[in-house]
This record gives C-alpha cells, sequence and structure tokens, in this order.
C-alpha cells in the first residue's frame, strides 16, 4: 500500500513556524491530498468548487463560504468534487499560539479543548449560512494577505486574527451546546487538576492504566476521581482512552503495513476482535474498511 507518513512542523532557519498560511488551488476533480496528519491545528475556508474532507471516520461535504477545522493530530483527507477543481484558504497554527494567550487566565482548558479533543466533540464543518454577517470570512483574507506580503510584525496581526476566529467560534459552539463550555470557576481549577492524569493517559494510553494510579496523580480518591473526569470530559475513562488509541490507530492505517493485530497490540488493545469492535463503534467502519477507503482515493 502506499503509505503517508505525519507530516513534519516547517522550519526557516531552525526556527519552527508557529503558523502557516497559503491559498490552495485544485484545477480538476480527485485528491487533493493524500491522507496525513499533523501536530497543527487547521482551518479551512472554502472560496471555489466544492470538496470533501474526511474527518472522524466519515466524508463531510464543504464548498464556498464553509469553514473547516482539523484538530492536531487528527488523520484527514480532501478530495475535489468539483469538475473544475476549486480553491481555499489555509491555516495552520500550532496550539501553543493560543495557549501562550490563554496563560494565566485559568480558562484554557476549556475554551481549548474542542481543537485538542481526539474526537468530534463539535461541529467540524460550520456551513457558510451560519457564518454569514460575522467576520471569520474577512479574517481568512486578512490573514492570507498578512502572510504574503509579511510587513513589520505580521506575525502579531496573524496570532490576533486567528484568536478572532476562534472565539467567534467557541462562541457559536457554546450557543449550539453550553454544556460542553460552561464551567464554573470550581471547575476550571479542577480541570487544571486533572492535567496530570489527562497527559499520563495521553502519553501512556498504549499501556494498561489503571484509574488507581490516574487518582494518585491527581491526589484524589478513586471515587472522586472518576466522577470528576466524567462530569468534566464528558465521557467515561475508558472512553477516552479508547478514543485515544483509536486515533493513534488511524494514524498506523494510513502510515504503515501493519496488521490489524500488529496495529491493535501497539495501540493498547488487548485483542483484535475488540480492536476492531471499538473501531468501528468510534469511526462508524472497521479497520481494513477504513484502510482500503483511503487507499483507493
Amino acid at each position: 500500500m502506499e503509505t503517508y507518513i505525519r507530516e513534519e512542523k516547517t522550519y526557516i532557519d531552525g526556527i519552527p513556524r508557529p503558523f502557516l498560511c497559503h491559498l490552495q488551488t485544485a484545477d480538476t476533480s480527485g485528491s487533493v491530498y493524500p491522507a496525513h496528519y499533523h501536530s497543527y491545528i487547521e482551518l479551512l475556508l472554502g472560496l471555489e468548487g466544492e470538496f470533501q474532507i474526511f474527518l472522524n471516520g466519515s466524508w463531510h461535504l464543504w464548498q464556498e463560504g464553509d469553514l473547516v477545522l482539523i484538530s492536531a493530530e487528527e488523520v484527514h483527507h480532501i478530495y475535489a468534487r468539483s469538475e473544475n477543481g476549486g480553491s481555499y484558504i489555509v491555516v495552520r497554527f500550532v496550539p501553543e499560539l493560543l495557549q501562550s494567550d490563554l496563560a494565566g487566565s485559568g480558562l484554557e482548558p476549556g475554551y481549548l479543548r474542542p481543537l485538542l479533543s481526539p474526537e468530534a466533540l463539535q461541529d467540524k464543518v460550520i456551513p457558510r449560512k451560519d457564518l454569514a454577517g460575522s467576520p471569520v470570512p474577512q479574517l481568512f483574507h486578512r490573514i492570507l494577505k498578512e502572510s504574503s506580503e509579511k510587513e513589520y510584525a505580521y506575525e502579531l496581526a496573524v496570532r490576533n486574527h486567528i484568536l478572532g476566529i476562534y472565539l467567534w467560534m467557541i462562541r457559536y459552539w457554546h450557543k449550539k451546546n453550553p454544556a460542553s463550555f460552561d464551567y464554573t470557576a470550581k471547575d476550571q481549577e479542577l480541570l487544571r487538576v486533572l492535567e496530570p492524569a489527562l497527559e499520563y493517559m495521553n502519553t501512556n494510553f498504549r499501556q494498561d492504566i489503571s484509574v488507581s494510579r490516574l487518582a494518585e496523580l491527581c491526589g484524589f480518591s478513586y471515587s472522586y476521581f472518576s466522577r470528576s473526569f466524567q462530569r468534566l470530559m464528558h465521557r467515561k475513562i475508558p472512553d477516552y482512552l479508547n478514543s485515544l488509541r483509536v486515533a493513534e490507530a488511524e494514524k498506523l492505517l494510513i502510515s504503515t503495513s501493519l496488521s490489524v493485530t500488529e496495529i491493535a497490540l501497539a495501540t493498547g488493545f488487548e485483542t483484535s476482535s475488540y480492536f476492531i469492535k471499538i473501531f468501528r463503534r468510534y469511526k462508524n467502519l472497521s479497520p481494513l474498511q477504513f484502510r482500503k477507503m483511503l487507499e483507493g482515493i
């Protein structure tokens, strides 16, 4: 099979770029960019033509004026449906770009989680009609202009424009699903206390992780940790771990020729049958169907 490795950060003079922006064009229908993933958060704004993007186990249609969110490390594939192709603006940025602005505010865990979540908790494609009257399209064009002309302090302008887009997005999500964002001051503090456990799971999800170990990292009892985690993360601990494992499995399916059994073991599943069951639950198709679908594009 043809494989697609992880796309690494772009460096200039040995320094990683915190953001990238360009105009992507396609002359005909077909694959625009093969299945891949990267550490950047990516935002797309459709300008011309009709496209499909593979995200979270399914295809999403998007076109002129639609906004697309691709989370960091999320496998995605873009396909042009229009006979004459089309174009869209691409804005990429590292999560730290927003974290640095929110650091110390006590708000960053709740605000940033939709961008970093291993599964789609919020809309990944926001239609043009919902963007009507918003500053979002104009901000995309300003980012493209600043990135192209590179006037003095353009980096500050780009960062501010990205923050403006994300501010609009989280308010949009909040109106649609307030429960995902409405954290009290006590909840915000609790989220910060949970961070060691979240970091431990993000790093060690391939291993057998006990809830007792996670509770210990936060200084909580088993029961209090379990209740707090489920309330604030909107899912149970095993579900969160499985979402991390499935996200890693997606990457191995497109970037290696490992068998399903090998991938199951490499991502922390005890058996291939359980891996297939969980993968299908999260992605609505089997691991082999996932691989074959992206191979055939």
